[in-house]
């Protein structure tokens, strides 16, 4: 969990897009399959579900910062983001845990356990969470709580240090993240795997995207080299 918490603050850092696919290559290339697979599904924009409601957290971090409740809500409508404020109310514990959880383990058994539990239960997990962990890790651990987690990167952009760490492709890189996805060991070694297999079923094809053309028309060559359609506005769709 060190070494993504560590991720996450280095592209929240910079805008050069040479750093941060640096930094994207270093994690992928030491991350076990699993982490790494968490990573590329956070990453790549994909969003848990949400697992406990705003009004709950703000409601249960009330209770374990000790302050009034105007105070608290004074402070979330200061600093605007409700995982950022509950990091910053919670003091971090004299000793805080070690961020050396795998972060797989943080997310399955820290997260998404909370799923069907009772509230009362979930309460305490999250309060024991909130005083244990490291303020970087707090806030994190919330983002994921509450499904808003965004990192400054792009779909692209970890194609690109995918495909550059693994030497495929990046179509083919492309191609494998395209739909659902169990994240796991196995679809990381075969996200990276040279090998070429059968894809998931019912896994659609990255689209090809318009493009303005710069140059003039004339120098593609003669219009019976091309196929052309008009690009409709709308949703993207495929039958597969």
């Amino acid at each position: 969990m060190r070494d993504f918490i560590a991720l996450f603050a280095e592209l929240d850092a910079t805008s050069r897009t040479s750093v941060k696919l640096d930094a994207l290559k270093r994690y992928f290339d030491r991350a076990p399959a699993d982490d790494g697979a968490w990573a590329v599904y956070m990453l790549t924009g994909r969003r848990m579900k949400r697992l406990v409601g705003a009004r709950k957290l703000r409601a249960w971090v009330t209770e374990a910062c000790g302050l009034p409740e105007w105070l608290v809500e004074e402070t979330y409508q200061h600093v605007g983001d409700l995982a950022e404020t509950i990091s910053l109310l919670m003091d971090p514990a004299p000793e805080p845990a070690p961020s050396d959880t795998s972060l797989t383990a943080w997310v399955e058994g820290g997260v998404l356990a909370l799923r069907g539990e009772e509230e009362a239960e979930q309460k305490a997990r999250v309060m024991a969470q909130w005083r244990r962990l490291p303020r970087e890790a707090c806030f994190l651990y919330n983002k994921l709580l509450t499904g808003s987690l965004r990192v400054g990167v792009s779909r692209g952009l970890v194609e690109r240090a995918l495909a550059e760490l693994s030497g495929l492709p990046r179509a083919l890189i492309a191609r494998r993240l395209m739909g659902e996805f169990e994240p796991g060991a196995s679809f990381f070694t075969h996200l990276l795997s040279e090998e070429r297999r059968e894809e998931r079923d019912g896994q659609p094809y990255p689209f090809f995207l318009a493009s303005p053309l710069k140059d003039e028309p004339r120098t593609l060559g003669p219009l019976s080299d091309w196929q052309a359609e008009w690009k409709w506005d709308g949703i993207r769709a495929q039958l597969i």
